[in-house]
């Protein structure tokens, strides 16, 4: 099996934030809203489509432990999008 790479350069916002090239989502069919896996290791970064339903189980699965914590001590996720404000307001 051969398998054919292409790559881009993108560039990271002051916020941190990347834009995927619109041939990659269209290729891909990344829709707004997509779930995407980023994986890191060195001065390397692989981004993948989540779309395995095991895959997201999986996740589901690893963070529930969190997810119970959080909702036992009361925290909404108002009160993580005020603290991620307050955050930026003091950068």
């Amino acid at each position: 099996m051969v398998i054919e790479m292409e790559a881009s350069v993108i560039k990271v916002s002051a916020k941190g934030q990347i834009v995927i090239p619109v041939k990659w989502r269209k290729r891909m069919d990344i829709k707004i809203g997509q779930e995407l896996l980023a994986i890191g290791e060195g001065d390397m970064l692989l981004i993948k489509k989540i779309e395995n339903s095991a895959l997201r189980a999986e996740f589901d699965d690893s963070v529930a432990p969190i997810r119970r914590k959080i909702k036992k001590i009361g925290i909404t996720k108002e009160d993580v999008l005020k603290a991620i404000d307050d955050v930026r307001a003091d950068s």
